[in-house]
C-alpha cells in the first residue's frame, strides 16, 4: 500500500486522500489555465507528485515551479524527485510570505491539491486570501473537488467562498477516472 495511504489513516484532516489523483484528473487540473505561459507556478499540496510532474511536462524553458507542503517526509520526496522545484514546508497560507523569502515573483498560477472539503472554515479563508495575495492580476487558482462532495455542506460552502473571492468561477467537466470523481474549480483573480 502507498504511503499516502498510511498517512490518511493516520491523519485524515490533513491528507485528504487515501491514493494519488489520476492522470486523467492531473490532466485536468493543469489544462486551460496558462501552465504553459506562466512564469512561475506555486502548486499547494504536491503530495507524492503527480501533479507536479504533470505541470513540470508543460512548463516553458526558464518557467519555476514552487510547492508548499505541510508534511515534512512527502515535502522530502518532492524535493528527491523533482530537482528544479523550489519546495517550503508550511501552512499554504503563508504562500506570499514564502514566495517573498526567496525574492520570487507572484505566481501566474496556482495548482491546489488540497483538501479543502475538510479543513475548517477559518483555515479555508486563510489559504484562500494567502492565494489572491500571491497571484498576480489576472492569475488564476485551480483546485479539485470530489464529485459526491459538492452536495454536502461543506462543499456547497466552500464553492460560496470562491465565488465571494474571485470574481470568475468555472468548473471542468466531471472527471470519472479518478476515485473518487472529481471535477476543477477554475478561478481567475481581477485583472489590473
Amino acid at each position: 500500500m502507498s504511503s499516502l495511504f498510511w498517512k490518511f489513516l493516520k491523519n485524515p484532516r490533513q491528507v485528504g486522500a487515501c491514493c494519488a489523483s489520476s492522470p486523467a484528473l492531473c490532466r485536468e487540473i493543469t489544462s486551460a489555465i496558462g501552465v504553459e505561459s506562466a512564469d512561475l507556478i506555486a502548486e499547494l499540496g504536491p503530495g507524492t507528485g503527480v501533479i507536479t510532474e504533470e505541470i513540470c511536462s508543460k512548463l516553458k524553458p526558464g518557467a519555476k515551479l514552487a510547492a508548499v507542503e505541510l508534511d515534512e517526509a512527502l515535502a522530502n520526496g518532492i524535493e528527491r524527485r523533482f530537482k528544479n522545484v523550489t519546495v517550503f514546508r508550511g501552512c499554504a497560507s503563508q504562500l506570499d510570505t514564502m514566495l517573498n523569502s526567496r525574492a520570487l515573483p507572484k505566481a501566474d498560477v496556482v495548482i491546489s491539491g488540497l483538501p479543502f472539503a475538510i479543513f475548517p472554515e477559518e483555515l479555508q479563508e486563510k489559504i484562500l486570501r494567502g492565494i489572491v495575495r500571491s497571484l498576480v492580476p489576472g492569475g488564476t487558482f485551480a483546485t479539485f473537488a470530489y464529485l459526491q462532495g459538492v452536495i454536502l455542506p461543506a462543499g456547497v460552502r466552500f464553492r460560496r467562498k470562491l465565488e465571494n473571492t474571485f470574481p470568475e468561477v468555472t468548473t471542468s467537466q466531471i472527471v470519472w477516472n479518478n476515485m473518487p470523481p472529481a471535477f476543477v474549480y477554475r478561478c481567475r483573480k481581477l485583472g489590473e
